[in-house]
Order: structure tokens, then C-alpha cells, then sequence
């Protein structure tokens, strides 16, 4: 049951901002959340998952 109606809500065409963050989020493998959120998994996993801009990272 859960399976399904995560497949209905990824396939709705609504377009609402919430559903537009979380349909990018999941298209790229990414959370939402805030930074702490992301720290802690991050932490947990033992991998960088922040959300970051494209290109070299500068030092």
C-alpha cells in the first residue's frame, strides 16, 4: 500500500512547490531538510549528501 501511493503521489503533475522540491530531491538522490537534518544523516552514513552547487569546489 505504501509503494503504491508513493508511486500516485511522484506521478501527480501538480506542480506545487513542496512537490516540485521533493520530486527534485528524489530525481537527484538528495534530502530536504535543514542542515542539521542533513548533518546527522550524513553522520549516520558516513557520506556527504548536502544538496551543493555544480562545478569545482574552491579552497
Amino acid at each position: 500500500m505504501r509503494v503504491e501511493a508513493y508511486r500516485q503521489f511522484v506521478g501527480q503533475e501538480n506542480g506545487s512547490p513542496s512537490n516540485e522540491l521533493v520530486r527534485a530531491a528524489i530525481n537527484s538522490n538528495k534530502l530536504t531538510g535543514g542542515n542539521k537534518f542533513v548533518d546527522e544523516i550524513e553522520n549516520r552514513i558516513g557520506t556527504r549528501v548536502e544538496t551543493r552547487k555544480p562545478g569545482r569546489a574552491t579552497t
